[in-house]
This record gives C-alpha cells, sequence and structure tokens, in this order.
C-alpha cells in the first residue's frame, strides 16, 4: 500500500525476499518504518544468506545490521553491508552470514519527487542454533577464547574440520596459536544444525615473506599486526643495533641475511618475527598454470616473481588487455600460449601458460556418492574444463542457503543427506546432486553397567552391540580384547570400550563402566604362584602382614571363572612380620587350571587373591621353576649361542636374554600371570614348553 502524502514513484514501499527455514522463497512488503517478520532458520556451518530487497521508490538502497535499535531509524546505530542506487524495482541483493539472532535494515533514500523521505524496514532473524565466540576480536597467541553454543541438548564440536574429542557441552573453551574455524552441530528444533565461527589469533606477519633480491639491490620490508595497534624495532638477527622504529624497513644486504622486527603491541605480548632475505636468481611463474575458456571469454593472469623490483611484459599481444603489467586479462579467440618476462636487476626470465579455447564446457562431483559413519566428514570436489567456473554448494533440503563457494565441499552429516552443485561458467551452467549415506553409530552396552567389588574380587564385564571390542585401561583386566574380560582393579577404575562393526565403513561408538573397589585386604599379599613339582602342583603365598586373618580357602577351576574348593589352610591371624604359606595339590588338573585364594577373616568377611595359573604339564623338563619370584632353573646343555625368548601364547616375543654356557638360572621381569611359551635355542637345538607364570605383588 503506498504511503500517504506521497507522490508516484515515491510510495517507498519496501519489499523483502529471503529463503525460509524450508528452503522456499518468501517475499514481504513492508510499509516505511514497519518490521517484517521474526524469521527461524536451520542453519548449516559456513553457511551463506541471500535477502533481496527493492522500493516502489528510485533511489538509494542500503542494507544493514542494526547494533542499536533507537525509536528514530536515524538514530539507529548499524554497520552497512550493502548499498547502492537504483531505479525501481531493481533489486540490492546482500550476501551475508550470523551465527546468533541478528536483526537487519532495509532502508530506501528516494530521489525524486523533491522530497528526503527515508524508508526503514526491520527483519530479525534467528536461528535454531547459536554460536558466539567470547572475546569476538580474536585472541593472543595462546589466549583463551570461550564459544558458546545453544539450541540443542547435545553438540558436536570440530575445529578446522578435525573433530575435537569428548566435548559435547554447549561451552568450549579453546587456545589457539593460529586463527582457527570451529564448528558445532546438534539436533535442533528443525533437525540437524551446525554453525562456524573463526576466531582470528593477533599476530605479526612481514611482507614479503621470502624475498629474493640481487646484490646490491633494496627491497623493503613491512611489518604489520592485526590486533589493535604496536610499535616496530628491526634487527639483523642476532645484532643489537637498531635498524628502524617504524613498521617498513629498507635492506640492501651483500649476501643472504635474516632479518627480525620485535613488535611491542597494545593488547597483547611482545611478538617477536623473522624474515630471510635471498640474494640470489630471480623467478617468475603465472597464476593459473593454464587456463582454459569458452569462445568469447576470457581470464585473468597474474605474474609472480620473487623479486620484488621485477617489471613485466607479456606476448603475443593479441587478446590481451595490456602488454605489460603483473596482470593482463587475456581474451584470445583461438588456443594461444602467452609468454611474460621479467626484468630485474639480476637479469630477465620468463614463463609460459597455454590459454585453450574450448567449444563446450565440462563438469564432474567426485566422489559421485559417498558412505560414511555419522558424524564423520566427507570431502566432494567439483571440477569444470573452464577456468572461471564458479562453484555453489547446498542441501537440497535447504536450496536457499549457500553452503560453500570453493570447489570443494566437507561435510559431516548425522543423517543421509544430498547436497547439490551449481557450476557456473561462461559456456553454461550444471547442477549436480551427491548423497551421503550415513550409517548410525552402535550402541554400545556394558553388563553390567556398573558393579562394586571387595579388593582382591573380580567381575565379568560384557560389551555388546558391536562386532570388535577394545577396553581401556588394561591395568586389572585379563585381556583388552573382545566381547567379555575379567577385571579385578585394586582400586576404584572407570573401564572404556570401544565397539566396531563389521560392515564398509566400520562405525565406533564407546560405553564406560566404573568398577567401584571397597574393603582393603585385610591381608597385604606379597606374591601368590603355583607350579607343578612332578604329578602334583605346589601353591606358595607370602605375607607381608595380616589382621584377624583365620583361614586361607585354596580354590580351583578349569576356566578362571568357575572355582571349586580344595583346603583350607589357617593364618596367622595377625602379624607384621612376612609369612610364607604353601599348599600342595595331589591330583592337579591334567590341562591349564586356575587356582585362587579366599581368604576369611575371623568375623566370617572374606576376600579373593588374583588368580595363579597353572600350564599343562609340559612335554619337557628343561625347564623348572624354582622358588624364587618369576626365577627358573635351565637343565639343558647351553652353549655360546644359547638364548632364552618368552612369548606369548600369538608368537609375539615379550622377553629375550642370551645365555653363557655355564649359566644355570634365568630370572625374567615382572610379567604379568599367564601362560606363555619358553623357547631355548643353541648351536644345536631348538626347544619350546608352555610354561604358566604368576606375577609377584
Amino acid at each position: 500500500m503506498p504511503l500517504v502524502g506521497f507522490g508516484q514513484n515515491c510510495s517507498n514501499q519496501i519489499t523483502v525476499s529471503y529463503y525460509n527455514s524450508n528452503g522456499t522463497l518468501s517475499s514481504q512488503t513492508i510499509n516505511n518504518g514497519q518490521s517484517g517478520t521474526s524469521v527461524s532458520v536451520c542453519p548449516t556451518a559456513g553457511a551463506i544468506y541471500s535477502f533481496d530487497a527493492y522500493s516502489t521508490s528510485d533511489g538509494t538502497l542500503t542494507w544493514a545490521r542494526v547494533i542499536s535499535k533507537a525509536v528514530n531509524p536515524a538514530q539507529d546505530v548499524v554497520q552497512v553491508l550493502a548499498t547502492g542506487v537504483f531505479n525501481a524495482p531493481q533489486v540490492l541483493r546482500l550476501n551475508t552470514s550470523f551465527t546468533t539472532a541478528t536483526q537487519f535494515r532495509v532502508s530506501s533514500d528516494p530521489n525524486k519527487c523533491g522530497n528526503n523521505k527515508i524508508g526503514y524496514a526491520y527483519l530479525t532473524f534467528t536461528p535454531a542454533l547459536t554460536l558466539a565466540s567470547t572475546p569476538a576480536t580474536g585472541v593472543c597467541v595462546g589466549g583463551t577464547a570461550t564459544l558458546t553454543a545453544g539450541g540443542s541438548s547435545s553438540y558436536t564440536w570440530s575445529a578446522n574440520g578435525v573433530v575435537i574429542p569428548n566435548q559435547t557441552g554447549s561451552t568450549l573453551t579453546v587456545n589457539p596459536t593460529v586463527t582457527t574455524t570451529y564448528t558445532v552441530s546438534g539436533t535442533t528444533s528443525c533437525g540437524t544444525s551446525s554453525q562456524q565461527i573463526t576466531v582470528p589469533v593477533k599476530d605479526v606477519t612481514i611482507s614479503p615473506s621470502a624475498p629474493v633480491i640481487c646484490a646490491g639491490q633494496t627491497t623493503r620490508l613491512t611489518a604489520s599486526y592485526n590486533g589493535t595497534s604496536a610499535t616496530y624495532r628491526w634487527f639483523v638477527k642476532g645484532q643489537t643495533t637498531v635498524l628502524s622504529t617504524s613498521a617498513s624497513v629498507d635492506v640492501a644486504p651483500s649476501s643472504t641475511t635474516t632479518y627480525q622486527v620485535v613488535a611491542t603491541t597494545s593488547d597483547c605480548s611482545t611478538i617477536t618475527k623473522e624474515v630471510t632475505v635471498t640474494v640470489g636468481a630471480p623467478t617468475v611463474s603465472i597464476t593459473p598454470g593454464t587456463a582454459t575458456i569458452c569462445a568469447g571469454s576470457s581470464t585473468t593472469l597474474r605474474a609472480i616473481s620473487n623479486n620484488p623490483n621485477a617489471t613485466f611484459s607479456w606476448s603475443p599481444a593479441t587478446g590481451l588487455s595490456a602488454t605489460s603489467g603483473a596482470t593482463v586479462t587475456a581474451s584470445p579467440t583461438v588456443n594461444t600460449t602467452y609468454t611474460v618476462t621479467a626484468t630485474t636487476p639480476c637479469g630477465t626470465v620468463s614463463a609460459s601458460v597455454p590459454v585453450t579455447v574450448a567449444t563446450i564446457a565440462t563438469f564432474a562431483v567426485s566422489p559421485t556418492a559417498s558412505t560414511t559413519c555419522s558424524g564423520s566428514s566427507t570431502t566432494f570436489t567439483a571440477s569444470s574444463n573452464i577456468s572461471d567456473a564458479t562453484y555453489a554448494w547446498y542441501a537440497t533440503s535447504n536450496l536457499g542457503v549457500i553452503l560453500s563457494t570453493a570447489p570443494t565441499l566437507t561435510v559431516a552429516p548425522t543423517t543421509t543427506t544430498s547436497y547439490r552443485v551449481i557450476t557456473t561458467t561462461s559456456c553454461g551452467n550444471n547442477s549436480r546432486d551427491v548423497t551421503v549415506t550415513v550409517n548410525p553409530l552402535p550402541t554400545i552396552n556394558v553388563t553390567p553397567s556398573s558393579a562394586t567389588i571387595k579388593r582382591g574380587g573380580f567381575v565379568s564385564l560384557t560389551a555388546s552391540g558391536a562386532s570388535t571390542y577394545t577396553w581401556s585401561p588394561s591395568t586389572g583386566l585379563n585381556t583388552t580384547s573382545g566381547a567379555t574380560v575379567i577385571a579385578s582393579p585394586t582400586t576404584t577404575t572407570t573401564y572404556s570400550v570401544v565397539g566396531t562393526t563389521s560392515g564398509t565403513p566400520a562405525c565406533s561408538n564407546s560405553a564406560q563402566v566404573t568398577i567401584t573397589v571397597t574393603q582393603p585386604l585385610p591381608v597385604q599379599l606379597l606374591a601368590f604362584a603355583a607350579r607343578r613339582t612332578g604329578s602334583k602342583a605346589l601353591l606358595t603365598w607370602t605375607t607381608a602382614s595380616e589382621l584377624n586373618s583365620a583361614f586361607f580357602a585354596v580354590e580351583r577351576s578349569k576356566n578362571g571363572v568357575d572355582f571349586a574348593p580344595l583346603a583350607q589352610v589357617p593364618a596367622a591371624g595377625t602379624s607384621a612380620q612376612i609369612i610364607a604359606y604353601a599348599f600342595t595339590d595331589l591330583a592337579p588338573l591334567k590341562e591349564l587350571a586356575y587356582y585362587r585364594l579366599r581368604q576369611v577373616d575371623r568375623d566370617g568377611t572374606s576376600t579373593y587373591s588374583p588368580l595363579a595359573a597353572l600350564a599343562a604339564p609340559p612335554a619337557a623338563d628343561w625347564l623348572l621353576a624354582t622358588d624364587a619370584p618369576q626365577q627358573f632353573l635351565i637343565q639343558a646343555p647351553l652353549d655360546a649361542a644359547s638364548r632364552l625368548t618368552v612369548l606369548d601364547l600369538l608368537g609375539r616375543p615379550l622377553f629375550s636374554q642370551a645365555l653363557s654356557p655355564e649359566q644355570t638360572h634365568v630370572t625374567l621381569p615382572n610379567l604379568p600371570t599367564g601362560v606363555y611359551l619358553f623357547r631355548l635355542t643353541t648351536q644345536h637345538a631348538r626347544l619350546t614348553v608352555r610354561q604358566a607364570l604368576s606375577a609377584t605383588y
């Protein structure tokens, strides 16, 4: 509706177009001073939002971000984002991004009808997932920034595309050393959303970064600081004489020299940077190295030399916008190779670039599809044979939001998602869709979900939901792989299990279980071991102290889980002395067996010792265990080439020691309780025996 009092072409109504959260185009016609609808959008990290506005009046259109809104629009505090003079109904487009609720203002200043009536309209956009940084202006090197997200109950964070593990909260504290882009994703009211924000790191840079000059030539080095302000001092590295106190210094070294600039900043600490000025031969190159254009179009060629005083000349002149200067525009009608010659105080050097005139444009996307695990990233790359190709990536579910304008798109969706890339060239355009099929992460469960044991006891833990499992930490576990493990920690321990599926790709997830250990043993056990002595089995154990100990119940098992009692050995009661005990199993099992002690107090309470393994009877008796912990008697002839190697049951060597011809005993490091392979190698023989081993305590 035209505003009252305005003549023809002066009604100054403003129409704004934008894409809503469903990816469809919406429009509003807003009278002067009115506010448009507050719109909720579903953001995607790095998305660029496009807004179009036009007025019914000729004049100046201006898009701005509202920092502070006043009663009188003329007193608003705004940041101008785009402006221009347009004839109605020409459109002013704004391409922008935002990570928190943002109010935009579009104004129309008519230039006809002899009036100065400025029309204003406001729109507020609120992303379903928000992201803010404190401070917002960047940090010093190693400084702290706090990122705060909102709109979801759980979050996934990444830095420069790499997922940050174990960070699911709404707040992330970071200490970047270089400018870093952080991305957060989460499930919001409108599905999976993501946002990204770049935290600038305030630092000093030197230009040129690696100059090459001729002997006697002068080059200018310029330092710049992206923070608030800085003062500078220039030195030759290793010297104390100040060359300059300005941002720039002119140098003319006779040989390759490294210079330092010390910047004293107003908002960060002192920063020192170096640059090496090389005295040597000049080089020249052309960007791009090759180019393909359509008939009637052009490409920009840029010459780059390592010598800062280089001047450039181009040939042939056919199709060129100029024959001198670092940058030229080439518009050949046939395939042409252009040559640039760089003239420096050191001499001249040349480079060439072929420019191909294509009759048809070709387009491709690689890969054409991808299958990943939920949260894992996939990178697609679009390409064209036309050098001036530009790209725009979208999610097909939201074609109003540009995800990337680079040839590549890296995404990490949590559900199966399709993307579209529109490639624009001077020869024509192309649209391609690709799909990321997302395999869900397995749900890992541990049974029991938690447990309480007495010190010296154990519990069996079983994981489910995947194909293979890895447990950590290894402390107190009989193994770190497999669905079921036996845990016998001596202190309260939280175990983590990572389960991996068997599909392609294999997806992993984790779960945790806490084992609470109570009631420390009233008996301090130093050692517990089992070994065969002929047809019998000798069990020995040693205590360092005892308190109200009644007896030791000796128990035996075939599988290390189900135990049966064998006998009771009276305990010393209460003692602060080292006491040795022994028990002989007159009829031990003929295969691998496990023993444990159930220490019973006078009040009837009891605790269990760790297990002692007894191997099956060896095929040979060349290796005999002694009473000393992990010491063995070798009853085989030795020579100068003799060596004893201890391996696990998978054949992996754990210990190896050369033996002298006169040696009779060998003592092992404190290996964990278990069954091992002992291999004796001499010049004339190789003997292997399977032997149980008990750890010392």
